[in-house]
């Protein structure tokens, strides 16, 4: 199995899961000096440099590796949370190629946007916006609080988006996951749309 573990942008930012995940697997893998800064003193990481504009060949021998260490538990260290900007989802992509079946774990953690809204006492309780640059090249949307999630679904799909997921009261009692929108959800909703 592969974990890609968000690190958070300091050792204070390492969760209690990604601790627990980085003590348990069989090796840790950190991508530069200051994922191994945040993960030395839990264990000793091996670093693996992935240069700007230059790392496809590593991406690849990475997978390559990881596809053949089947029976082992891999965490892969991700400055911040996983699933923004990350190496990770390269290497996902190039392992899925290799081993379409291949089994993903992500463990979230505290993300350069959530770390710049805390220190610039930011609080979103209405619309915000979080994009690079090319904003209106959006690949992804994520909705929280949708009370009708077929209502937004409509509009989304309007703006191009195709692939739904509603995600309602994620680790509370009566958790539940839809691929198709109902016509209602709790107000603990999170809507997740992809082109």
């Amino acid at each position: 199995m592969l974990y890609g573990v968000g690190i958070g942008l300091t050792r204070e930012h390492l969760t209690l899961e990604a601790t627990r995940v980085i003590e348990k697997v069989d090796e840790v893998i950190v991508p530069g000096k200051m994922a191994y800064d945040i993960v030395k003193d839990i264990r000793e990481p091996r670093v693996v440099e992935f240069p700007m504009g230059g790392s496809e060949e590593i991406v690849k021998n990475l997978a390559k590796e990881i596809a053949s260490r089947a029976n082992e538990e891999i965490a892969f260290c991700c400055i911040g949370d996983p699933v923004f900007y990350s190496t990770f989802h390269h290497l996902v992509e190039e392992l899925k190629k290799i081993k379409p079946n291949a089994e993903i774990r992500i463990i979230p953690g505290i993300s350069s946007i959530s770390a710049a809204l805390a220190l610039t006492e930011t609080f979103i309780s209405n619309s915000a916006m979080i994009s690079t640059p090319n904003f209106d090249e959006a690949e992804v949307a994520v909705i929280l609080k949708v009370k009708n999630p077929r209502e937004a679904e409509r509009k989304l799909r309007d703006m191009g988006f195709r692939e739904f997921f509603l995600l309602e009261r994620m680790f509370m009692d009566g958790e539940a996951f839809y691929d198709k929108m109902p016509e209602k959800s709790s107000y603990f909703s999170v809507l997740v749309a992809r082109r």
